[in-house]
């Protein structure tokens, strides 16, 4: 707990958003979990990094890949990027500082924090707005484009925050999350290189005996694109959250 306080406390944020709306909180939560589900973890983080080689692999050219949701790197492929690729560059709202000292040893890479909705100052201040992403659209240089564990991410905090800080009631609060999820698949789709999208596909919830008591669509009833390759993620595990249920995601690749 000390550790985690002392993260939150000296971590720099270049967006006020990343603390108020509980962004770096999350970040470090996340990061916390992880340590504790390594095994479970490991295995995901192993699938992640292989899809984004076979996403590699597809690029005509390798001169700039951009990566969405790079959070804490650890599953990023990044010693075989930096080797494929002549810029790599890796964004997120929030980076912690185990992922500042990593990408420290490779020259070519770059950190970005950049708000991937472009809509975080509005949301922010109570406004249900949602505006296009339009962030390296006009480089044309970008061969490869990872969105990664992000877009169905993307809906949860803004929505809690409009819940919870401005009353936004739930009808107007899932036409914010629906909005926030097809800007971003919008957004990927506008970029002339590889586009791969790596996401969640389904959650859900097992008892101790290993029987589904509750499911999730990650993606607001929102029809995803079809996915070429899914695996299934072990995000919580029995005795992390609870004594009596873990969580399971389905994790599927796309190319768009």
């Amino acid at each position: 707990m000390i550790w985690e306080m002392w993260q939150y406390l000296t971590t720099p944020t270049k967006f006020t958003e990343a603390k108020t709306m509980g962004y770096l909180k999350e970040a470090i939560a996340m990061a916390a979990r992880a340590k504790r589900c390594q095994p479970q973890w490991n295995a995901h983080y192993e699938h992640c990094q292989q899809a984004i080689l076979q996403a590699a692999n597809r690029a005509v050219q390798k001169r700039k890949v951009l990566i969405l949701g790079a959070g804490s790197l650890n599953d990023i492929p990044l010693t075989e990027l930096c080797a494929s690729f002549q810029q790599v560059i890796l964004v997120d709202l929030v980076f912690l500082d185990s992922a500042r000292k990593l990408a420290l040893k490779y020259p070519n890479l770059s950190l970005v924090e950049h708000d991937v909705t472009e809509s975080l100052e509005w949301l922010s201040s109570g406004r249900d707005m949602v505006q296009q992403p339009q962030a390296w659209l006009d480089d044309p240089q970008i061969d490869l484009v990872v969105s990664l564990n992000l877009v169905t991410q993307i809906p949860l905090i803004p929505v809690k925050w409009l819940m919870s800080d401005y009353g936004l009631n739930e009808e107007d609060a899932d036409i914010v999350g629906k909005q926030l999820i097809v800007a971003h698949l919008n957004y990927l789709k506008q970029f002339s290189g590889e586009v791969c999208l790596i996401a969640d596909r389904n959650s859900r919830e097992f008892n101790v005996a290993g029987d589904v008591v509750d499911e999730f669509d990650p993606w607001w009833d929102i029809e995803p694109p079809r996915a070429q390759t899914t695996w299934d993620w072990e995000i919580i595990p029995l005795g992390e959250a609870s004594n009596e249920t873990w969580q399971k995601n389905t994790v599927g690749v796309s190319f768009l």
